[in-house]
């Protein structure tokens, strides 16, 4: 977190563009407080330095009791500097983002959209990695297994009676028989995998008719190709009846022991080019390199014309800890991961923390994909007026988030060891991010 933000509270953080709002500045520290009357306060567009040099803006505010109240127009949607001078003629420069309409009435999302469990392969249970990303900051998680759909009610069961703010969305990683390909079933409302088990037949039979239906002028490199091709076009068809978000995951995934790719050039290419699925996953818990080959392929899509698909960013999470146990099978078989389990999400702008809405503005393509590895600054990856926003956000606002959350994912934990004092202590807390959200963004007030 920025250190002004130790010193200062600012809110809204978020106002409306082309419209005078009145911007609270509270001191936290006496030390820094000004003297009551007016003081000066700059403005500065952070997108229009020469406009900056040639005719500053200085407005006149008014300080009472480290209070400091700053009316002003926000001509456009950028981000907003305000040099205010404080106590002894020092400054500090804080900070507020104008949006227009359509972004302004969305709220920010940080989530994962790719995780694993013990019901899988993976380290922990539903309701410990529930705690675990609620404390590292996350307002939603979709619990992925592999082949299997029942984690995410596993969690929300544990968790029955208790508001922990976390929205738990049903999903799963599908296998289709025969085909490499992975892909993340996102808020489906059945699972996927069990039709594999249950009408195995069906599935081949239907996959066939999809082959005999598609288009002549279609190459492929050969019969195998076209059957992944066509079991793909099936599992996105099925997603979709189930009212989910299809994500093509990891496809430059290296697989364990071949040092080879997940999903062939070839294969990637049908796929962007027809436009499948619902969203890619730009970024994961995989290499630089990996994710590189990723993003390489995303934009050079894009500049030819068939990308510009929505995109995600999950974290492929089979642990909360980075170090499994040392002679552990899993590591032997490839599930440990170096980079930590939030280290890879997805900033998602909807309307509301519900699963439905998050669908919808991924598929309406407001999201962007965040990596960090090892800790790193963060990289925002997308559409560059929604990574510009997502950086202001990841600076000004979601660390006064992630405080709040951290508190909340500990009680959670507290409560999979069976606290009942936790139970109540979580349940005290209950509506506390909303109103931190309420302050900060005008338009949830309105």
């Amino acid at each position: 977190m920025r250190k002004e933000l130790h010193y200062f509270d600012i809110y809204p953080k978020v106002v409306p563009a082309n419209k005078t709002s009145t911007v609270t500045v509270k001191c936290l520290e006496n030390y820094f407080k000004p003297a009551d009357g007016p003081i000066k306060v700059t403005v500065i567009p952070m997108t229009e330095l020469i406009k900056v040099i040639l005719t500053p803006v200085e407005v006149e505010a008014f300080s009472e009791d480290g209070i400091i109240r700053i009316t002003h127009h926000f001509e456009k949607e950028q981000e907003y500097r305000l040099k205010i001078q404080i106590k002894g003629g020092e400054w500090v420069g804080l900070s507020v983002y104008a949006l227009e309409s359509d972004l302004y009435g969305l709220i920010p999302l940080k989530g994962e959209t790719h995780a694993h469990t013990n019901i899988s392969d993976g380290w922990e249970s539903p309701e410990v990695i529930c705690g675990y990303y609620r404390k590292a900051g996350f307002d939603f998680l979709v619990i992925s297994d592999h082949r299997k759909y029942e984690g995410a009610e596993v969690a929300r069961q544990f968790y029955k009676g208790v508001d922990i703010g976390l929205t738990v969305v049903d999903g799963e990683e599908v296998h289709a028989p025969k085909n490499p390909v992975h892909i993340v079933n996102f808020g489906g409302s059945f699972s996927i995998s069990k039709l594999f088990e249950n009408e195995s037949s069906r599935y081949f039979a239907e996959v066939q008719e999809i082959i005999d239906a598609l288009d002549s002028k279609l190459i492929f490199a050969d019969e195998s190709e076209q059957y992944v091709y066509a079991s793909c076009l099936w599992v996105y068809a099925k997603i979709k009846e189930a009212g989910g978000l299809s994500i093509f995951a990891h496809p430059h995934a290296l697989v364990n022991g071949m040092d080879a790719y997940n999903v062939p050039d070839s294969l990637i290419h049908l796929q962007f080019k027809n436009r499948c699925f619902d969203a890619l996953e730009l970024v994961g818990g995989r290499s630089p390199a990996e994710n590189n080959m990723q993003l390489a392929f995303y934009l050079t899509a894009c500049k030819n014309g068939y990308g510009n698909f929505p995109i995600v960013g999950g974290s492929d999470s089979h642990g909360v800890l980075r170090e499994p146990f040392t002679n552990s099978s899993l590591k032997k078989h490839g599930v440990y991961r170096p980079y930590g389990f939030s280290e890879f999400y997805t900033v998602v702008f909807a309307k509301a923390n519900e699963t439905a809405e998050i669908i919808s503005s991924i598929k309406n393509g407001y999201s962007v994909a965040v990596d960090s590895y090892n800790g790193e600054t963060p990289r925002v990856h997308g559409d560059y007026r929604l990574v510009s926003y997502a950086l202001f956000l990841l600076s000004e606002y979601f660390p006064l988030q992630e405080d709040l959350y951290y508190e909340e994912g500990r009680l959670m934990l507290q409560m999979t060891c069976g606290s009942q004092e936790a139970v109540t202590e979580l349940n005290s807390k209950a509506g506390q991010a909303k109103a931190l959200a309420k302050k900060y963004f005008t338009h949830i007030n309105s």
